[in-house]
């Protein structure tokens, strides 16, 4: 009983002391490291992607286990995290450590061994608002399946890559300006990574520039205008995302007209 009551207490401190065993050299492919393998998916709106990644089982006998997942935080947030291992004792802890990069780790006992298939572990992620399409490791360290004192499987790191991200906004190209009957029209090309565009003016090339409207096409008009005077225009493209954030480009070139009266717009000059 002291033997099992010891090793127990020595797998669930694990979570939190996890960290001595390090990195094992070699990365291995999920299918070629049965009894264990990962599923990596990204799934969900491109404004607002959900990164699923999953740890499973083959069919197998285990008495306890140790293992972790790790990602880059300036990438992913953890949403959720749980254990699926329906053990007598389970400790899990969201906040590991493994260098720069963040985790989760789990571990399971249970006195007698069981037969174990499935998912060990499932964690989601969102992908952190403004990331540029990149690719991003997931990585699942095992540290060690036992079954009593037989190792099942022990430092197994397994990689999965997947591409997250949206393409990098940039600052909208060939800005056009013309008179017509409504006001000024403001053109540009469409850029297929931004969701809309914000449309900027001033009464001086340098000087403070206030918003006029939004759009998401290529053009808007600015119907309040005077004649006589001179205006100055800047377009900034938008990626929307979740809870009102917005990721914006740099600022176009600024292009100017002169507001002509009505006659002048409908005869063209």
């Amino acid at each position: 009983m002291m033997i099992k009551t010891i090793k127990r207490a020595f797998v669930l401190g694990m979570t939190s002391l996890i960290l001595f065993t390090g990195l094992p050299a070699t990365a291995v492919h999920a299918a070629d490291s049965a009894p264990v393998h990962t599923v990596a998916t990204v799934s969900g709106k491109e404004s607002d992607p959900v990164v699923t990644y999953e740890v499973k089982l083959d069919k197998t006998r285990v008495t306890d286990g140790r293992l972790a997942v790790t990602y880059d935080p300036a990438v992913l947030t953890l949403v959720k995290a749980k254990g699926n291992v329906n053990f007598e004792e389970k400790d899990f802890n969201k906040d590991y450590k493994e260098g720069e990069r963040a985790g989760a780790s789990y571990a399971f006992v249970h006195d007698m061994g069981k037969y174990v298939k499935g998912d060990l572990i499932t964690i989601t992620f969102k992908v952190n608002v403004g990331v540029e399409k990149q690719e991003t490791a997931l990585r699942a360290e095992i540290f060690q399946l036992s079954d009593g004192e037989k190792d099942v499987v022990s430092d197994l790191f397994l990689e999965d890559v997947v591409e997250v991200g949206r393409p990098e906004l940039k600052a909208p190209q060939n800005v056009t300006l013309s008179q017509s009957v409504l006001g000024v029209e403001i053109e540009w090309d469409e850029d297929p990574a931004a969701d809309g565009y914000t449309v900027y003016r001033s009464a001086s090339k340098d000087g403070e520039y206030g918003v006029v409207g939004s759009t998401k096409g290529n053009s808007y008009t600015n119907v309040w205008v005077n004649k006589n005077r001179t205006y100055y225009y800047k377009v900034v493209a938008y990626q929307q995302y979740e809870k009102n954030e917005k990721v914006y480009s740099e600022a176009s070139e600024p292009v100017s007209i002169k507001v002509q009266s009505l006659l002048a717009a409908v005869i063209g000059n």
